[in-house]
């Protein structure tokens, strides 16, 4: 049996004890799948327990469509638990955690693939560069000393990980299977600028390198002894910027207005150029590859209202590119 810190709500083996956000997450992305899923977590969360002497505590605030928790060992280690329901992105955070072994990441202290769980190293303080108070340029400035400690990596001979041009092209199926036009003609239209800049990062010459996928001002904690450090990776292959537009697109997010977007990807731009020796133009290309890709992505859910200023933004990018 597991010790418990707190009442956890896996105690009765009722799903629906589980944080209400947490439920629609697990639910809303797997439905059925999900739903078996959360019936059958707390005897997951007791086998976990059991198989590595753990204590649990509570859930962290930030759970979504994962169970995380924190968890102390018996010889006195604060870690944190993951479980999820079992599906590609999972399998492939499970193997470049484990491949990355703790480089400009929080390590993967052991992993279980039958019950979909891994244990990872605790950051703490854990407070996420979202939250920090400091000028935007240097959240930038923290991303590119982090950046370089992921890319030092190489991705082994033989993986189960995905390009990132995989990704482009499951993002034009889903692009060009919704039938609302209104919403999916801007991103269809920009496909051809984006498999060209595709093709341009995937050169003989290109590196193709392990990438962390989605590397954002939330998957940016502090921990006092390792600095800032990159968690939950997505795991994926491809040209370096990548990793960099991944986090401009983030940034972007925090502009008031397009306008300010505008500025925000410019500033990023020059930060992450001089930082990293690349040039704006992959940067940019960086950015406009992961805009197109995971906006597109997102024409499959019900339109909320954060699509109409996606567009825009689109647009405002759009004009960039014709500039670069």
């Amino acid at each position: 049996m597991c010790n418990s810190e707190t009442t956890r709500p896996a105690t009765t083996g009722h799903g629906a004890e589980f944080p209400e956000r947490f439920r629609r997450y697990a639910t809303g992305g797997f439905g059925e799948r999900g739903k078996a899923w959360l019936e059958e977590l707390p005897d997951i969360l007791e086998r976990c327990c059991a198989k590595w002497d753990l204590t649990l505590g509570p859930a962290t605030d930030e759970i979504k469509g994962n169970y995380i928790a924190y968890v102390r060992t018996s010889d006195d280690q604060d870690l944190v638990l993951k479980v999820g329901v079992p599906h590609r992105d999972f399998t492939t955070e499970m193997e470049a955690l484990a491949i990355y072994a703790g480089r400009g990441i929080n390590r993967l202290v052991d992993a279980d693939r039958e019950l979909n769980a891994m244990l990872l190293e605790r950051l703490k303080p854990g407070a996420m560069l979202a939250a920090a108070e400091m000028d935007r340029s240097e959240h930038f400035e923290i991303a590119a000393r982090i950046i370089p400690q992921l890319h030092e990596t190489p991705p082994p001979s033989t993986h189960g990980l995905p390009h990132f041009n995989d990704w482009v092209e499951s993002a034009w199926r889903d692009a060009r299977d919704c039938d609302d036009t209104r919403r999916s003609h801007p991103y269809l239209e920009q496909f051809p600028r984006v498999q060209s800049m595709m093709e341009r990062l995937m050169r003989p010459d290109e590196p193709q390198i392990l990438l962390h996928g989605d590397l954002h001002h939330w998957n940016i904690l502090l921990d006092t002894e390792r600095g800032w450090m990159a968690i939950d990776p997505k795991g994926v292959i491809g040209a370096s910027c990548l990793d960099v537009g991944r986090f401009i697109g983030n940034a972007m997010g925090f502009g008031e207005s397009v306008t300010d977007s505008r500025q925000i990807l410019l500033d990023a731009m020059r930060i992450f150029s001089a930082a990293l020796g690349e040039s704006e133009e992959r940067m940019f290309a960086g950015a406009f590859c992961d805009r197109v890709t995971g906006c597109s992505w997102g024409l499959k859910h019900e339109e909320d209202e954060g699509e109409a200023t996606a567009r825009e933004t689109l647009a405002m990018m759009v004009e960039i590119a014709r500039d670069i």
